[in-house]
């Protein structure tokens, strides 16, 4: 049996490598990529003023026509800034991040001319979708997937037998040829951190398919109604209402009405939330009327919603606060170093049976 698993995790690992290198590398640089993104954009960064924020985008909207403001986003960086997200007629988005008076810090594409989306919203991008859409997610789903399994594997043959000492396995110095060093290292690592790298898997493959739907989730909804006419309530105004019923609370997403779901919905985000940006609590608003639809909290959905908000907020580490996002950014460079150990463990193992092979060619061939 490990005979297998060791043929199966070599060439797994040989075939799937490099890309699981490159999940680990922007892995790492998404742990903190909301901070990082807000502090090298100078600009504005005035606290949120509703009704002068609302104005703004309002006149933003309208000056960018026939693109349309489909959703607002929170920056995951500063608490002042957000995302406005335009739809083209041909379907592609631009970001515009305005601060909470409205003022412009920056306008750039979103899901394409890579990579002036910038370094961030290219890495999310490659790590999410190899900048190839649903497909690219699929792909993406199964490569981790096959990580998943090379994990187990490598753990189980890493485990050490009956009577072996952990703390020599563990702690395996640097003695010996190159190959036994990057073997007993490669094995060491392995035993430490597979457990989370695990976890991280299988969350982020969670990700990639639609498991709210195969598992039942459903987004709290009012009737269900359609209406062509535009918006009577002007943003500014849903907003305030919006944030009475939650004092205090940040804005996470606002969904912008459409003509299958004529009101505003404006998700918020209040303490005990596992997501450290975009909360799940919300409220839902006319569109022509201004009246409430339904306001629903975070801690109100249904234990299978619970459930499935939870796997991105695990996989980020944000469900365990700051020390987690921390774990999750060593697991990261934990995946990485694996990646190259495991190759520089199979290269000096070839070189070193090539160089045995090559005198008994020599002598053959002589004979």
């Amino acid at each position: 049996m490990r005979s297998f698993l060791r043929t199966a995790h070599k060439y797994l690992s040989l075939a799937f490598g490099l890309l699981w290198l490159l999940q680990a590398a922007t892995g790492v640089l998404l742990v903190f990529r909301g901070e990082l993104d807000d502090t090298l954009l100078p600009g504005p960064n005035h606290p949120l003023e509703p009704a002068t924020f609302g104005a703004a985008v309002t006149r933003m909207a309208a000056e960018r026509a026939p693109a349309t403001l489909i959703f607002i986003l929170a920056s995951e960086g500063s608490r002042n800034r957000f995302d406005l997200l335009f739809e083209d007629p041909d379907g592609r988005t631009r970001t515009v991040r305005v601060d909470g008076e409205g003022r412009l810090v920056a306008d750039r594409p979103r899901d394409h001319d890579y990579p002036a989306p910038g370094l961030f919203q290219t890495a999310l991008d490659l790590h999410e979708s190899l900048l190839s859409g649903q497909r690219g997610m699929w792909f993406v789903g199964v490569s981790g997937l096959l990580l998943l399994s090379n994990l187990v594997a490598g753990l189980i043959i890493a485990w050490p037998a009956r009577g072996q000492a952990w703390r020599r396995v563990l702690l395996p110095g640097t003695a010996g040829s190159l190959p036994a060093s990057l073997f007993k290292w490669h094995r060491a690592l392995g035993l430490m951190l597979a457990a989370f790298g695990i976890v991280i898997a299988v969350t982020g493959v969670l990700q990639e398919y639609p498991v709210d739907d195969w598992m039942g989730v459903q987004r709290p909804e009012p009737p269900p109604r359609t209406s062509s006419l535009p918006a009577a309530v002007p943003f500014g105004d849903a907003l305030t209402t919006a944030l009475s019923r939650h004092p205090g609370a940040p804005i996470a997403i606002v969904e912008m009405p459409g003509t299958d779901h004529p009101w505003y919905r404006i998700r918020v985000r209040e303490d005990g939330e596992s997501r450290r940006v975009f909360g799940w609590t919300s409220v839902l608003v006319d569109a022509q009327d201004g009246s409430v639809l339904l306001d629903r909290k975070a801690s109100e959905l249904a234990t299978n919603a619970k459930i499935y908000n939870s796997f991105y907020s695990i996989h980020t580490g944000e469900f365990f606060g700051l020390g987690g996002r921390i774990v999750v950014l060593a697991a990261g460079l934990w995946l990485a170093t694996m990646c190259v150990l495991g190759f520089m463990l199979w290269w000096t193992r070839r070189k070193a049976r090539a160089t045995v092979r090559s005198p008994q060619i020599r002598m053959a061939t002589t004979k």
